[in-house]
């Protein structure tokens, strides 16, 4: 279950959803259309309360927001895609600080 989902459903919809397998089959597909209403109920009620806010968008933390979701395998590479990036703009900065003039190579150029 995503924090979202967490956030909108009651605990009583969270124990309908984990019953649905264990109800009579001929009851199982009307009760999850019954849940999934619900869920949209909540939804709208939701954001009616609580107005949309952006999250930054920088890749890791939508890494940290995927984590919890995907398939171990998945979370394997998706941390090493975190790592990578990470690394990249510690390099981009390292480079950038390198390449900057520094003010004693500011006198020699405003001297010339």
């Amino acid at each position: 279950m995503t924090p979202f989902d967490e956030a909108i459903l009651p605990g009583e919809l969270k124990m309908f959803k984990a019953f649905l397998p264990f109800l009579p089959a001929n009851l199982q597909k009307m009760c999850a259309i019954y849940i999934k209403w619900m869920e949209l109920k909540a939804t709208i009620d939701y954001y009616d309360q609580h107005p949309p806010v952006q999250e930054p968008a920088d890749m890791s933390h939508v890494f940290r927001h995927l984590k919890g979701i995907l398939p171990p395998e998945e979370q394997a590479s998706m941390e090493q895609l975190a790592d990578m990036m990470e690394n990249m703009d510690l390099y981009r900065s390292m480079f950038e600080s390198f390449s900057a003039p520094t003010s004693s190579d500011q006198k020699r150029g405003d001297n010339e």
